[in-house]
């Protein structure tokens, strides 16, 4: 029975890790993806259950519309940054939230900048360490862990978080090189970026040329997190969610490529249980439960997967959404300068104080001092509410 529990444990932190780089959602008629559906879908419920009858605010943070057929997991992604002059070198988040419609088959990736103010790790932290300045949404997971991270997304987007997963950002650059042995990225235009710090070795600054090319885990690194050097107008392009969702294909590709390779499962699953004792990946889910019942269904579809040399069937993605300042994405925020035109309530925090510097976005017309659904995320909620409805960002 160990034996059994560890290869469970072994085969979900492998499906976490494609979870992880956004390549866990096989197409609805594929064997092995309805095998591993029916109890995720199955504990999602139950543990929205289990909350809506603990914490009496969850049925105010969801919308019911949204989450009726949809299963979402929030992918907090972590590590060093190097964005001059503001800062030399400093850990900062990423935020993906994959919303995944079972009537569809279809997946929605949301991202949203960790610049954004959160009234809510404000809340928490004064409440055990006294009055604090404003405080950006990154820094959930550090002051509340999992609980807080998944209160503060739901009041943010109204998407119920099923499940959580955190990874510092060394875990991508060993996927790309232990598991895929580099990806292949094709760049939109040429560009210059600027040194970077990973596993606090700072490295020079790089330059990518235009075009498909193959690139090293380090290397993608560097092209996901790196600020570019600019000159004159910034190309949109080059926004660090749009290079996110580049590697995003790049990773769906090579998967689709080597899925069909026995030794890329061995890698996967030797990457997997690596990542996790190294705590460079944590989960707020159990993953026995959604695996040692569903094994034995689960490995003959892998074993025919293999055997007849077949591709996995990708998924068709419904939408992508940057939850940004309008001039660098979707909307839904501004910063607070720009705000503070608008909303006497951000002029009074600014000159106030409450804000260290004007590096913040916060939801339009918002109030961090009333009702944080009501009051605060207003805006948030209703970009994503219309681009999960209709697949547009803007109206």
């Amino acid at each position: 029975m160990k034996s059994i529990r560890w290869l469970a444990l072994i085969a979900m932190s492998a499906l976490a890790l494609i979870a992880t780089t956004r390549m866990i959602f096989f197409q609805d008629n594929d064997p092995l993806f309805t095998s591993l559906l029916k109890p995720v879908r199955a504990h999602a419920q139950q543990r929205r259950a289990e909350r809506a009858q603990s914490d009496p605010q969850f049925a105010r943070r969801i919308d019911r519309d949204l989450n009726a057929e949809r299963i979402n997991i929030l992918l907090f992604g972590y590590g060093e940054t190097h964005e001059p002059p503001l800062t030399e070198r400093a850990i900062i988040g990423s935020f993906t939230l994959l919303a995944y419609d079972t009537r569809t088959g279809q997946a929605d990736l949301i991202s949203m900048t960790h610049d954004i103010r959160a009234p809510e790790v404000e809340r928490l932290f004064e409440q055990r360490n006294g009055k604090t300045h404003a405080l950006k949404m990154d820094r959930a997971y550090e002051v509340g862990g999992f609980a807080l991270m998944r209160e503060t997304i739901e009041n943010a987007t109204g998407l119920a978080i099923d499940f959580q997963i955190v990874f510092r950002d060394r875990a991508i650059q060993r996927v790309v090189d232990d598991v895929f042995r580099g990806i292949e990225i094709d760049v939109p235009v040429a560009f210059a970026v600027q040194p970077f710090y990973l596993d606090g070795e700072k490295f020079p600054q790089g330059f990518f040329a235009p075009g498909k090319q193959m690139l090293n885990g380090r290397q993608v690194i560097q092209f996901i997190k790196t600020v570019p050097v600019a000159e004159g107008l910034y190309d949109p392009a080059l926004e660090h969610n749009a290079r996110k969702h580049l590697v995003f294909q790049g990773l769906l590709d090579a998967l689709n490529q080597q899925s069909a390779d026995r030794d890329f499962w061995l890698r996967l699953i030797a990457f997997a249980r690596d990542e996790m004792n190294a705590q460079n990946i944590a989960l707020d889910f159990d993953p026995l439960p959604l695996v040692v019942n569903n094994i034995g269904a689960m490995l003959p579809g892998i074993e025919k997967l293999i055997a007849q040399r077949a591709n996995v069937r990708l998924p068709t993605i419904h939408a992508t959404t940057y939850i940004v300042d309008p001039a660098h994405g979707d909307g839904g925020v501004q910063w607070v300068n720009a705000n503070a035109d608008v909303n006497p309530i951000t002029r009074r925090d600014i000159d106030a104080g409450i804000y260290p510097n004007l590096d913040y976005e916060v939801p339009i017309d918002a109030n961090p001092y009333g009702d944080l659904v009501s009051e605060y995320w207003r805006s948030t909620r209703a970009l994503v509410r219309r681009v999960l409805l209709t697949g547009r960002a803007a109206e």
